[in-house]
C-alpha cells in the first residue's frame, strides 16, 4: 500500500536525493508527519512516500461520493519545500480533472496552500481539503 517509513528511509533519502540542504528539524517534522499517516491514513486516501525523496508524497484520492467525481480516483503529488511547515506544500493532480481549482497542468490552487497556510495545519489538513 505504502512504502514503510522508517529512519534507514530517510537517511537513505537525504543521500539519494535534493534534500541535502534540509535543515534538520525540518527532516523530522516530515518524518512525524509522513509516519502519522502512513499509520493512520484519511479515509479514501491511499499515500506512496517516495522512497527517492522524502519530501515528495503521491497520494490516491477516491472521489468523494454525491460529487461528479464519485467512483474516480485521482492521483496526487505534494511537494514540501525546505522551508515547510512556514511555508505550504505545493500540490500537483498527476490525473487530468477538470476542476475550477485545479490549473491546466494539475497544480492546485487553494487558499489553504496560499495565503491561509498555518504551519500548524500540517499534511493531514492538506490532504482532507474537500474543496479542492
Amino acid at each position: 500500500m505504502f512504502a514503510d517509513i522508517t529512519l534507514a528511509t530517510i537517511f537513505f533519502c537525504r543521500l539519494n536525493s535534493n534534500v541535502e540542504n534540509l535543515p534538520p528539524q525540518v527532516l523530522r517534522l516530515v518524518y512525524k508527519e509522513v509516519s502519522a499517516l502512513a499509520a493512520d491514513p484519511p479515509e479514501g486516501i491511499k499515500i506512496y512516500p517516495s522512497e527517492e525523496d522524502i519530501t515528495e508524497l503521491h497520494t490516491a484520492i477516491e472521489g468523494p461520493e454525491g460529487t461528479p467525481f464519485a467512483g474516480g480516483v485521482f492521483r496526487m503529488r505534494l511537494v514540501l519545500g525546505k522551508d515547510f511547515p512556514a511555508a505550504p506544500p505545493k500540490g500537483y493532480f498527476l490525473t487530468k480533472i477538470f476542476h475550477p481549482n485545479v490549473g491546466h497542468k494539475g497544480e492546485i490552487c487553494v487558499n489553504v496552500l496560499k495565503r491561509d497556510w498555518r504551519a500548524e495545519l500540517g499534511l493531514r489538513h492538506v490532504l482532507l481539503v474537500r474543496n479542492i
